[in-house]
């Protein structure tokens, strides 16, 4: 256990932020295949309808965008690929988003309905135990105690790591979610919802992850509908247009920072060291490590710097020999941090802003 905490933490570490300017890439994830059938009808198997789905959607995306869009998959034949593996492939692509699909099942065949899931721990123990199937996965897999660490899929104790993770995209996670689940009640799909569970396939990817379950192959009228050509068309119509929708906001965003940094680059930066002794600085970030200077926190600013308090990192933007600068200077930034605030620090101190004001009209 010791050791998959460890194995865990690395990898949260490790994270990087691709290049802004980067094609936007998806990486489409259909469960199981080859030895794995997955989950299994009375007249299919899990691995065939999921795989149908996500070619459709990968072609849909690429006859909408072309080259501006890069489509991943983790198999896109009847293959078995690991848990690890497609998690690697998606961060070893630097991909955008991942999207793992699959259909669910139980015991009962009364029920149905879709539901989209993002990584966490849910009170709901059902959503435990879907995971836990969709996890045991790994045991097919060759010398699987050495790759996962130790991690045992069916015990309870294994899941206490996920609830130790902190889900850095778990916002984003959340809005494409919503997005592809928005998209399956529009197809009047049974809406189970948008929900968490502890994957291991979006625990170990490194950008805005879900996990969608289509419907249940265990009800005997979703089997049909999942299986047939009109239904694959409708569910992968979903996930497609939930995708377009997500890059478009992403899109956006990203103009939105460009347009922000370009603004903030025409501020000229006063000395750092004004006669007063004062700098006025905007604090935009709090840390209990030290980040470096390319970290994607800072959403491409410059002219970063920090003082410590408390035993934390405080980040701030900018050094103003007036407050009235750092004011313009919040202002320009305001739509990258909207909690900034603007602080006086002197001599690698911050200072009450009443004592600043006082010294600097000395």
């Amino acid at each position: 256990m010791r050791q998959f905490l460890l194995t865990c933490l690395f990898c949260l570490s490790a994270l990087s932020l691709a290049a802004n300017d980067k094609v936007f890439t998806v990486v489409l994830d259909p469960g199981h295949g080859g030895k794995d059938p997955g989950a299994c009808g009375k007249s299919s198997y899990e691995k065939n309808i999921v795989l149908s789905v996500a070619q459709k959607v990968g072609k849909k995306l690429k006859d909408t965008y072309g080259n501006d869009i890069k489509v991943v998959y983790t198999r896109n034949s009847d293959v078995f690929i690991e848990l690890e593996r497609r998690a690697r492939i998606a961060n070893d692509a630097h991909a955008d988003i991942f999207i793992s699909i699959h259909t669910d099942a139980v015991d009962k065949s009364s029920v149905y309905g879709a539901s989209t899931f993002t990584m966490g721990m849910s009170k709901e123990s059902s959503n435990l135990e879907v995971a836990k199937r969709e996890n045991s996965v790994m045991l097919l897999e060759d010398n699987f105690e050495e790759r996962y660490a130790g991690f045992d899929p069916s015990s309870v104790e294994s899941y206490i790591i996920f609830e130790l993770m902190q889900d850095i995209n778990m916002e984003n996670s959340i809005s494409l979610a919503k997005g592809i689940q928005d998209q399956l009640i529009g197809k009047k799909r049974h809406n189970r919802g948008v929900r968490q569970a502890p994957y291991w396939v979006l625990h170990r990817t490194s950008m805005p992850a879900v996990l969608v379950e289509l419907g249940f192959i265990s009800n005997p009228e979703e089997e049909r509908y999942m299986k047939s050509s009109k239904g694959q068309e409708e569910l992968s119509d979903c996930i497609y247009k939930a995708i377009c929708r997500y890059k478009k906001s992403s899109d956006n965003k990203s103009s939105a920072v460009r347009n922000v940094q370009a603004s903030v680059s025409e501020t000229p930066t006063a000395d750092k060291t004004p006669t007063h002794g004062i700098s006025f600085q905007v604090q935009i970030l709090v840390s209990k490590s030290i980040l470096k200077d390319n970290d994607k926190q800072f959403k491409g600013l410059k002219d970063i710097s920090y003082y410590t308090d408390n035993n934390l990192y405080k980040y701030t933007s900018g050094s103003f020999a007036s407050e009235q600068e750092a004011i313009a200077h919040r202002k320009k930034i305001k739509g990258l941090f909207s909690d900034s605030f603007v602080v006086a620090i002197k001599d690698g101190k911050r200072i009450s802003m009443e004592q600043a004001r006082k010294e600097v009209l000395k």
